[in-house]
């Protein structure tokens, strides 16, 4: 832990959380733009190598496997390794990832170096990274919470342009390394700035004096201690387990179509490659607005309420169901209207709303299982509740839509499943309960 032996008068100590929240936005986008790439590497290396949809959807998927058990595994060992070290070796580990696979000439290498390693590499930079901004902030929470997601939306729309014309004006080989560069230096530097906890340097999080205040007026006490959920509990009640089958099937709806949306838009509409990938681009652009409107709306809402889990359910329904739509909107508006790739408007139109329905439900997530759990032992829980959702809804995403693509001879299938896959998100979001004080702790 890096802890500041000497911390001094919080009255005369700069609050760090901002800061922290910067390091957080360099480090989620410089993971972000390789994820957001993928679904034009995708069709690039189909072309060049020869490989199959499902082989090169494999990588992804391992990818994402990997990325979800390192999720867990970096929370366990990050508050003793401190997160500028932790972020700086999993930047090199990704990086070296990156920089193999754009030797390889076999499937396997691919797999191994891409889905294994950069996998391995790009699991302390979501929930370690998201779990540590939500370490700063009581009050303000979702605005912080939008400007960290925001990076990502920012990725998806630069990641892959750069990548399409790193591939189309070199190769897909070069791209890997311009990304693997990218990495070092990005993160290597925004890690430097990174602090895993106030506490650790002597400040309280946003709010967190008002925030204890209530609790004891609520209370009937003169002090009540913060609440939160410890690890060890969480794992044998429902609510954890909600949220994980929650994440799950969010990942898996995402990723489906995520990962093939420039593929599918090319391949069996038969959209220019160029266009198809520039509107795809319109997707991460909005969520940018999105995530961090979204984030000011939520604080707005849970002061309205008076309750910070109503206040995010509420923005997490109508995010899922207008994802949903949008999916059925994918497989019928942007199918019957392509006219052979001639006409675009309709994918324009999917790419603008589902950008911000997108960039909705991404931050609220993580703030719904940072108010279930609490702050104290959130890293263990949310890394735990990634490895569910990504290694399992995430791995499991591209590959079954690029296996039902090379089976069907068309993604129409797979477009059904993410849709049913949104609506099964958006019902057990509405089912999730905090536990009682009462029944973490028992009558004190």
């Amino acid at each position: 832990m890096e802890a500041n032996t000497n911390p001094v008068s919080e009255s005369k100590v700069k609050f760090s959380g901002w800061s922290v929240t910067v390091a957080a936005v360099v480090i989620v986008l410089c993971h972000m733009m390789v994820r957001g790439s993928f679904a034009t590497l995708i069709h690039g290396m189909c072309e060049s190598t020869g490989w199959s949809t499902g082989v090169v959807s494999l990588g992804s998927s391992l990818f994402m496997v990997f990325y979800g058990i390192f999720a867990f595994v970096t929370g366990t060992y990050i508050g003793k390794l401190g997160p500028r070290k932790t972020y700086l070796l999993h930047g090199c580990i990704m990086a070296v990832g990156l920089f193999l696979c754009s030797f390889a000439t076999e499937p396997w290498q691919y797999w191994l170096f891409y889905g294994v390693i950069a996998g391995i590499g790009s699991g302390a930079f979501w929930a370690p990274v998201t779990s540590m901004v939500r370490q700063w902030f009581i009050d303000k929470l979702g605005i912080a919470m939008g400007l960290t997601t925001a990076a990502a939306g920012a990725a998806m729309c630069l990641g892959p342009i750069v990548s399409m014309n790193l591939i189309a004006g070199q190769s897909w080989q070069m791209m890997m390394r311009v990304f693997a560069i990218i990495l070092i230096v990005g993160i290597g530097i925004a890690s430097q700035f990174t602090i895993m906890k106030p506490e650790d340097v002597g400040q309280k999080p946003l709010g967190y004096d008002e925030f204890m205040a209530r609790q004891a007026n609520s209370s009937g006490t003169k002090k009540a201690d913060e609440f939160y959920v410890p690890f060890k509990w969480a794992v044998r009640h429902k609510a954890f387990w909600i949220l994980s089958i929650l994440w799950f099937c969010s990942n898996f709806a995402e990723f489906i179509v995520f990962s093939h949306a420039i593929k599918y838009t090319t391949m069996d509409l038969g959209y220019n490659k160029m266009t198809a990938t520039y509107i795809y681009c319109l997707i991460g652009l909005v969520f940018i607005f999105s995530a961090i409107g979204i984030g000011g709306f939520t604080d707005k809402l849970t002061k309205r309420l008076g309750d910070p889990l109503k206040a995010r359910k509420r923005v997490l329904t109508v995010s899922y169901i207008g994802c949903a739509a949008m999916a059925l909107w994918l497989n019928y508006g942007v199918r019957l209207t392509a006219n052979g790739g001639s006409s675009v408007w309709a994918f324009v139109v999917y790419a603008l709303i589902f950008g911000f329905f997108y960039g909705m439900y991404i931050p609220s997530v993580a703030g719904v299982v940072g108010v279930v759990m609490g702050r104290k032992e959130m890293p263990q829980s949310w890394g735990l509740i990634s490895l569910i959702g990504m290694a399992g809804g995430a791995g499991l995403g591209p590959y079954i839509a690029g296996a039902l693509r090379d089976a069907t001879g068309s993604y129409f299938v797979a477009i059904w499943l993410a849709t049913i896959f949104y609506l099964l998100a958006c019902f057990f979001v509405n089912i999730v309960k905090q536990p009682t004080r009462e029944e973490v702790w028992g009558k004190q």
